[in-house]
C-alpha cells in the first residue's frame, strides 16, 4: 500500500495527500487573489468560523465572516497609506497532519508597491481545516522571513 502515517497515526494514501495539497494551494492562489483584488467578501469566504489572527501585534480572535471583513478593510487601510499594490509568494509548502487538516507555510510573502518596491517580507503559516468538503483556513500566524527555519528569523 502506498501510504503514511500522519503525526496523529493516521494513514493518509498518498492519492489523498497529493489531492488535499493541491486543493490547499489552490486555496491560498485564490485567497492571494481575492487580496490583490481587495474582494473583502472573497477573501472571508475562506475562512472557517471562528477563526484566529496570531500576529506580532497579538492574538485577533474573530468570530464570524462580517469581523473579518472589517479587519481586512482596516488592515488595507494602512497598507494603501503606504502604497501597496499586491502581494507575492515565494514558496507555498503543505503538511498534510490528519485527513482533515493541514499546514501550509508561505515562504517570503511580499507585499510591494505599484513600482516593485518591497513594503514587507513576513512569512505566513495558515492551519487549514476540511469542512464539508472544502478546505479553509482557520488560523493565520505570521512573523517575520525564516521565523519557522530551524535557523531563525533571516531579517
Amino acid at each position: 500500500m502506498n501510504a503514511e502515517l500522519s503525526s496523529f497515526g493516521v494513514m493518509l494514501g498518498r492519492e489523498d495527500i497529493a489531492v488535499s495539497e493541491k486543493e490547499i494551494v489552490n486555496l491560498v492562489e485564490t485567497y492571494r487573489l481575492a487580496w490583490n483584488a481587495r474582494d473583502f467578501e472573497g477573501m472571508a469566504a475562506l475562512f472557517s468560523e471562528p477563526a484566529m489572527y496570531i500576529v506580532p501585534e497579538g492574538v485577533l480572535h474573530i468570530p464570524d465572516k462580517a469581523a473579518l471583513v472589517s479587519k481586512l478593510q482596516l488592515q488595507f487601510v494602512d497598507l494603501e497609506a503606504e502604497g501597496f499594490d499586491r502581494t507575492e509568494i515565494g514558496d507555498v509548502v503543505f503538511t498534510m497532519v490528519t485527513e482533515y487538516s493541514g499546514l501550509a507555510e508561505l515562504r517570503h510573502l511580499r507585499r510591494l508597491r505599484t513600482d516593485g518596491s518591497e513594503i514587507s517580507a513576513i512569512d505566513v503559516l495558515y492551519i487549514c481545516v476540511l469542512e464539508e468538503g472544502n478546505w479553509r483556513l482557520s488560523v493565520a500566524m505570521a512573523g517575520p522571513c525564516g521565523w519557522n527555519d530551524k535557523a531563525g528569523p533571516t531579517s
